[in-house]
């Protein structure tokens, strides 16, 4: 039987909502984690993330110029974070083997097999001095797949000690569900919309960037016709495998408009409820428990209405002993070590590719 050896891998997330940019160390055979992750978030600065924000594509994505300098500000800022945590730790974990780098999202096209990330892995190596792999969900997609969601074997290994079946909820901008069997089969899909128009809607009525605690939502009444309305839109309903572009809910939030803001933030985190549980119907068997990850997690209006109304325990990251806020980045250094050991890491039941493939861009360094 083949050894795995441990390699040492950073992974550097970068949320497409431009808000943070994580990098987590973590020890992986690329079968399992074998040390604690250590890991640091920072803030974008607010001159990057407004030209993130207001990136229109295709239009900006064809100017060459604007693209080959957003590149080498984006390898700027998460090259720095990078180098932020690796000079923290330099004392005890002198040698990094490889960097998972996510880059940042732009567009996710499954008509066109295109994904537009931004952030060069070649640059990165080269600032870094560290081998880079990236472009794992461009690879997914060139083989047949829907391009994510891409992180469906370091939830196996991190909910390997529960019992299963087990479904892992990624309440970030898009929710994304990760259903693991009792056999440890995977499956896969990107449910809907998820923070994303309830954050928009806060900052363009409420001038804050978030729903804090819940707060707006609890302060507001679910429009009970404008919520079915919302839970009509055809993506729900579609078989998986099925993945999300961040723009392809955007024309929703019009509907919303005339809503005072507290009700517009409850109706939309209802949508976010009941979105999560119209996708139970996708799954082989009703999960035992169900792991709460990414932003949404820390809300307290969306996490008491799925564990009242989803059926089995219901448990965030944290209460299994993972800090949410690195979770992503420890991802991609995971993968980024099943890529140099060819195993897979997408599936035909997750993103629908033919057959399990591994992945991902190998940048060296001279």
């Amino acid at each position: 039987m083949q050894t795995l050896e441990p390699k040492i891998a950073l992974g550097l997330y970068a949320d497409s909502s431009a808000v943070y940019i994580n990098a987590c160390l973590i020890k992986t055979d690329g079968l399992d984690i074998l040390a604690d992750p250590i890991s640091i978030t920072r803030p974008y600065s607010p001159e990057l993330r407004d030209r993130l924000l207001h990136l229109k594509y295709p239009d900006d994505v064809a100017n060459a110029d604007l693209m080959t300098a957003l590149n080498h500000d984006l390898v700027a800022e998460h090259g720095a974070v990078a180098e932020e945590l690796l000079n923290q730790v330099s004392r005890h974990i002198p040698h990094v083997d490889v960097v998972g780098y996510s880059g940042h999202l732009v567009h996710l096209g499954i008509a066109d097999r295109q994904a537009v990330l931004w952030g060069s892995g070649t640059d990165m190596a080269k600032r870094l001095h560290i081998p880079v792999i990236n472009r794992f969900i461009q690879t997914d997609l060139q083989a047949g797949g829907v391009g994510h969601p891409i992180l469906t074997t370091f939830w196996e290994a991190v909910t390997r000690s529960r019992k299963k079946p087990l479904a892992v909820l990624g309440l970030s901008g898009i929710t994304t569900l990760t259903y693991i069997g009792e056999l440890g089969e995977q499956y896969a899909f990107d449910i809907g919309v998820g923070c994303l128009l309830l954050d928009r809607w806060l900052r363009r009525h409420a001038d804050t960037e978030m729903d804090f605690d819940g707060t707006w939502a609890e302060k507001g009444k679910v429009d009970e016709r404008l919520l079915a309305y919302l839970l009509k839109t055809p993506y729900l309903a579609q078989q998986p495998p099925k993945s999300l572009d961040r723009s392809d809910f955007n024309h929703l939030l019009a509907q919303v408009e005339g809503s005072s803001p507290a009700d517009g933030a409850a109706t939309l985190t209802a949508f976010i409820v009941e979105s999560i549980l119209a996708a139970r119907s996708f799954l082989p068997k009703p999960p035992l428990e169900w792991v709460l990850t990414g932003g949404g997690a820390l809300n307290p209006a969306i996490v008491l209405r799925l564990k009242k109304l989803l059926g089995g325990r219901v448990s965030t990251i944290s209460e299994i002993n993972m800090p949410h806020y690195n979770l992503n980045a420890a991802g991609y250094a995971f993968l980024a070590v099943r890529s140099l050991m060819g195993l897979p890491i997408t599936f035909p039941t997750t993103t629908g590719v033919p057959e399990p493939i591994s992945g991902g861009l190998f940048h060296g360094i001279e």
